[in-house]
This record gives structure tokens, sequence and C-alpha cells, in this order.
């Protein structure tokens, strides 16, 4: 099985030059069987608009094979309303929900199956309570994959209670908000509440599972992508590797 991963930093793998940040995707081949592979295309700072204007999806079809599963993860870099090269409306009928449409309807034919998903919150508190910081861009997401009929993975709600119930200061350790001293890349340390350190990717990848097995029922053209993810117990007649344990 394969799945196809468009999207933006949030996604995007990251090597040991910018460790810890990590893209959730990097972590999601543990949930699920041995064999998956994670085709990753999501770059830094991209949008829909620049992840088409600059061939970015015209590289995903190249190599789109049938029977591939894609997921469609993109708002962080589209809400720049002061970047004309990567602004994309959220509104009906706006430039947003087209770039989507164009890339389900595009990918379908192919013989891939889509999934749109809603981006990861911010870590934006105020008070005790995390704010949604993505405007109209997740209701977009949602409706738009309604109007298509292929599932939509509501990450913005997951993530909110989430890390809302880790709360202001325990959210912390999830994203790439940090003392000095800690990492080597980041000698000074870092203040960033949108990217991601590797416990928020394998949360943020949990909660994408957990997701997608609460409407496995509804979307019977999507059961191999499901019935590919790891159960407890599948694995119990595994010989114990010691040496693994040890060191």
């Amino acid at each position: 099985m394969r799945i196809l991963c468009l999207g933006d930093s949030i996604m995007q793998y990251n090597d040991w030059t910018s460790y810890p940040q990590t893209g959730w995707v990097q972590l999601l081949d543990r949930f699920f069987v041995p064999g998956t592979q994670i085709l990753n295309f999501a770059r830094n700072g991209r949008s829909t608009k620049s992840f088409i204007s600059e061939g970015r999806f015209d590289q995903v079809l190249s190599q789109a094979q049938k029977g591939d599963f894609a997921l469609i993860q993109f708002a962080h870099n589209d809400e720049k309303k002061n970047d004309p090269d990567r602004y994309a409306s959220p509104e009906k009928g706006g430039e947003f929900r087209q770039n989507l449409t164009m890339f389900v309807k595009k990918l379908m034919e192919k013989g891939v199956k889509p999934l749109l998903l809603t981006p990861v919150t911010r870590r934006k508190f105020e008070g005790d309570v995390i704010v949604n910081s993505h405007g109209d861009y997740p209701e977009a997401i949602k409706e738009t994959a309604g109007e298509l009929n292929i599932p939509c993975m509501d990450l913005t709600k997951a993530t909110m209670d989430y890390f809302e119930k880790a709360g202001e200061k325990g959210s912390r350790r999830f994203y790439m908000n940090f003392e000095s001293g800690l990492y080597e890349n980041f000698p000074e340390g870092k203040r960033d509440d949108s990217h991601l350190r590797p416990d928020g990717a394998s949360v943020v990848s949990r909660l994408f599972v957990s997701c997608l097995l609460k409407e496995k029922d509804k979307w019977s053209d999507y059961k191999a992508l499901t019935d590919g993810i790891c159960f407890k117990g599948i694995y119990e007649d595994k010989e114990i590797d010691d040496e693994k344990l040890m060191w």
C-alpha cells in the first residue's frame, strides 16, 4: 500500500539538520503494517496555489499509481493575504476550494483515493482555551470534501481538543517551543507554536488514525487503508529482540 502526502511544513520530511522539527507523516508508518510506503511530497511554505504553480502537483501526478491513497492538508500558507503567490481565498467559489477540488479530481482520474484533512492547530491559547487560528479554512475543507463525496479528517478539532487538554504549559513539548541548550541545531532555543517536535508528530499521526477508524464504516472504497492500520496484539507472536531492549 502507498500513501501520497500533499501539504506544507507541518507534513514535510525533516532531516537531521532541522531536528527536532518533525513533519507528522514522518511517524505515520508506525501506525500501519510493515511494507506501507509513505511518499511525502509536502514542502515548507507551500499553499495549494504555490504547490500548483511550482509544478509540485505535477510531480505527484507523475508518480501516482492506481490504488494509492492521498492525504491532502493545506491552509497554513493559503491564509497569507499579503503574499499573492500563496494566498488562496477560502470563500465559496474561492481559489482554495477550487485548488482542492482540482487535486481530488485529478488524483481520482489516476485511480487514487484522496482524503482531505483540516490543518493541525497552532498552539494559540487564550486563557485555558486554544482558539482557532485558521479562520474559515477548516470549514471550507470539510464542505469541499462533502461536495466531492470523499472522507475528511478534522484534525483541526482533534488537535485543538488534545493540546488544550494538555494545557498551555504542558503542550509546549509537542511544538518547536523550547528553551536554549536543549538541541544542537537551535542553541538559543525556539518560540514556534506551529511546527511539531517528535512527540507532537506522534500525537497527530495517532489522532489521524483514530479519526480514520471512526469513519471507516462510511467509506468502503477506503477499506484497504483502514485494514492496514496496526492494532495492538497483531504481532504478539513476534520474538523479543533482547539486544534491542538492552541497548
